[in-house]
């Protein structure tokens, strides 16, 4: 493994996978045991609700992990996944074995865990942030979750995507995981013309006059806005789908800038949630970490 420290922080990490499909031989974890509404014993089966609540504005159907069952009134922590293309809440990233430590330490530390049915190739379109801003707003306002303990966690098109949201809702969110994310669009359409054309259809532009949107969708081309949001990017450096420089040339303009941002590289690994597996505990302690530290800390946060 390559570790890159940068801007203070501790090499950690993060997760995903393009396709939001099972790989040919992965098999769903087990669920353990639990009793009916009871926290206090650790599930790793979802509960399918519409967030923030049917009949409300943008509210969509969404996979919810909640977290454990406490008496102390503490406020909650939220983790947003997007998935890859293709994906669904139904059919995502982290419901596969190389997330299932993230997932029950999610639980333990208190942590609701939310993945948004955006569609399948979303690309943080308008509908998308809108949806998200108020899955947000009523998980503040009716789950006890503390604004100041809101991540996202994306994977491939939802660790580009994940991005996307931070440019397009400055303000919501405190730290963000992005697993080899896309992050210069104009390039990658150049490298995977594959995909123009879908990202074209989800903005409503013509994939011949797509030149602004790739520009303005690219979080490299906008690194100003990650001040004070700190970024963990991990990327296999055998990459084929979403090449490693996507994520060395974002974490050294955020360097650059003195954001807070932390880069692991996979050697020898491609574009797999296998990834993910070795550095879970690590996810977890930067999302939940991050979340300790107030507002004023997040240029240097203590990990």
């Amino acid at each position: 493994m390559r570790n890159l420290r940068i801007a203070g922080l501790r090499t950690l990490c993060v997760m995903g996978a393009l396709s939001g499909t099972l790989a040919v031989g992965q098999e769903m974890p087990k669920p353990a045991p639990r009793r009916d509404g009871d926290r206090m014993t650790f599930s790793d089966k979802p509960e399918f609700l519409v967030l923030p609540g049917k009949g409300e504005a943008s509210a969509v159907e969404c996979a919810v992990y909640p977290p454990r069952s406490s008496d102390t009134g503490a406020k909650r922590g939220l983790v947003l996944h997007f998935y890859g293309a293709g994906g669904s809440c139904r059919e995502y990233n982290m419901m596969r074995a190389p997330f299932a430590t993230v997932r029950q330490l999610l639980w333990e530390r208190g942590y609701w865990l939310v993945v948004p049915n955006l569609g399948p190739a979303h690309w943080m379109k308008d509908a998308a942030v809108k949806s998200v801003d108020a899955i947000i707003e009523g998980m503040i306002r009716d789950r006890g979750v503390d604004p100041r303990r809101v991540h996202i966690l994306g994977t491939s098109m939802g660790g580009g995507c994940g991005l996307i949201y931070v440019m397009r809702s400055p303000g919501r969110v405190r730290s963000i995981c992005a697993l080899f994310p896309m992050t210069d669009f104009s390039q990658w359409v150049k490298e995977k013309p594959q995909y123009l054309p879908g990202i074209a259809a989800a903005h409503g532009v013509k994939p011949s006059e797509a030149a602004s949107l790739l520009r303005a969708l690219s979080p490299f081309d906008h690194a100003s806005a990650f001040t004070g949001i700190p970024v963990f990017l991990l990327h296999g450096d055998a990459d084929p789908t979403v090449p490693v420089h996507h994520s060395r040339e974002f974490a050294a303009a955020l360097q650059k800038q003195g954001s807070p941002v932390a880069l692991r590289e996979a050697h020898g690994l491609g574009h797999d949630d296998a990834v993910a597996e070795p550095f879970q505990r690590e996810i977890v302690d930067f999302l939940t970490g991050t979340a300790a530290q107030s507002d004023r800390d997040y240029a240097s946060p203590n990990l």
